[in-house]
């Protein structure tokens, strides 16, 4: 146990690990770190992007669930490259999906079901308050 050095996906490769030709492991620390603050900005913008794109009367253009379905579909589509990328082929990827339990399947059914209810009123809560109130009721959890 002495040896043991725990490692985390958030820490910064050492130097010595990118002179060596760990390109690669430098390579998904930087891509990890960009999509990181790619979901941050775009969440923080949430609730500005969405009262610009209201009607003057306070409605919107577009379907709020559709918005919900959009955004899940897309995480959906990514993740499925990071897989495929992961697995070193399409056909790799989707077995390894396909080949999951239906007891795993369920298991994530509900905490899946309460995200989704909770995407839809964070769009509800848009619609009806200014972007602040509406961040530190997010954040508060209440």
């Amino acid at each position: 146990l002495a040896s043991f050095r725990p490692t985390f996906p958030w820490a910064a490769p050492k130097f010595g690990v990118l002179v060596g030709g760990g390109g690669t492991q430098m390579l998904r620390w930087v891509l990890g770190l960009f999509l990181f603050c790619l979901g941050s900005a775009c969440y923080a913008l949430l609730g500005i992007l969405s009262q610009l794109s209201k009607s003057p009367d306070g409605s919107y253009g577009y379907s709020l669930p559709s918005v919900v379905l959009l955004a899940e579909f897309t995480k959906l589509c990514i993740s499925l490259c990071f897989l495929t990328a992961e697995s070193g082929s399409i056909s790799q990827a989707l077995k390894d999906v396909l080949g999951t339990s239906v007891r795993t399947w369920l298991a994530f059914a509900f905490p899946s079901a309460l995200y989704s209810l909770n995407n839809n009123l964070d769009m509800l809560n848009n619609q009806h308050m200014d972007p602040a109130t509406e961040q530190v009721l997010v954040q508060a959890k209440i």
